[in-house]
């Protein structure tokens, strides 16, 4: 992942500069614009195993699959005509319990089964964004870019007289895309996602959502997002499938 996040820098810092080259900065009507989203989640699929070989493979999904209460804000600002950067902040922390049918051995601690126990789910997501436009046309409007992610992790199991957690702190390089298609002058479908698939793992993260033009600077949306990824190697072995509905607002200034 190092290697791969090493290329997509490079090429970050490579289509910066073709930009600034070849196109003259031009001031947007307007620079800044904030995006906030909230909705129920629900887990189709979270399973784990941890040490990756070692520890029994278990469904945090039996824990309780939903629905939890999600929300997410993005900050964003319209560099030139066609290029932008946008900083997102997505907290995810999933909590369930139940009674335990069969042991599980997870980060080298065994919970007994016929006990109640608890669990977490933690996943936060702090992602920088470039992107440049390269379709504009009346109905057609098309971004493509590259994502930088910071994925601050956690797994935990608790029951009388046993804890045991699994944290994780690290860099993802993502591609980004956004596509809008304007309905009318009111109504806008848009598809956006940052996504990647590598051998240490997989992500994505998009979501479809129906936008209604309710000021000149501002949208109010709804649809559906899905979470998706997961890793396979001898530390962890994880795969995460969450379903969101989503409610949100967007408003430029």
């Amino acid at each position: 992942m190092k290697k791969i996040g090493s290329v997509l820098v490079l090429l970050l810092v490579s289509v910066t500069g073709v930009v600034v080259a070849s196109e003259q900065v031009q001031e947007p009507q307007q620079h800044w614009f904030t995006e906030m989203e909230v909705g129920p989640v629900w887990q189709s699929r979270n399973d784990a195993r941890i040490p990756g070989t070692t520890g029994t493979l278990f469904s945090i999904k039996e824990f309780g699959s939903g629905p939890f209460l999600a929300g997410r804000i993005y900050l964003g600002y319209r560099w030139t005509q066609k290029s932008e950067w946008r900083l997102l902040f997505a907290p995810l922390s999933l909590k369930g319990n139940r009674v335990l049918d069969a042991p599980i051995s997870f980060q080298g601690t065994n919970f007994s089964a016929g006990a109640a126990t608890e669990s977490l789910f933690k996943f936060n997501s702090y992602r920088l964004t470039y992107r440049y436009r390269i379709v504009e046309d009346p109905e057609w409007r098309v971004w493509l870019g590259f994502t930088a992610k910071v994925r601050d992790a956690e797994i935990a199991l608790r029951q009388s007289g046993a804890f045991a957690n699994k944290t994780d702190l690290g860099f993802v390089p993502l591609l980004h895309f956004h596509v809008e298609y304007q309905w009318n002058s009111q109504w806008l479908i848009d598809l956006d996602g940052d996504a990647l698939a590598a051998p240490q793992g997989r992500a994505e993260d998009v979501a479809l959502r129906v936008n209604y033009q309710i000021a000149p600077q501002g949208r109010v949306s709804m649809g559906y997002r899905l979470l998706e990824g997961g890793a396979d190697n001898d530390r962890v072995f994880t795969f995460t499938f969450l379903h969101y509905w989503v409610f949100g607002l967007q408003w430029a200034w």
